[in-house]
């Protein structure tokens, strides 16, 4: 097995281990996206909380050649 696909792998267990926590409030689901093809991994937030509309990417990383790029990282507070 090679580098970059030992890299998707361990990105996608990481946010898929990371998806698993439930917001502590609203009706918010959580959405991971795979599209190891073109190396694009995310995880979003999506729902409501009370009247507020509630939509986001909380981690977004992508493999470009053979780098990876952390696009965004929410996860810290």
């Amino acid at each position: 097995m090679d580098t970059i696909n030992r890299y998707g792998e361990i990105i996608e267990r990481l946010i898929s281990e990371y998806a698993q926590f439930k917001p502590a409030y609203g009706e918010v689901e959580t959405e991971t996206i795979f599209d190891r093809e073109k190396g694009h991994y995310e995880m979003i937030r999506i729902g409501w909380y009370k009247d507020t509309r509630i939509y986001g990417c909380v981690i977004h990383i992508d493999i470009r050649g053979d780098k990876v790029w952390i696009h965004h990282d929410g996860t810290s507070a």
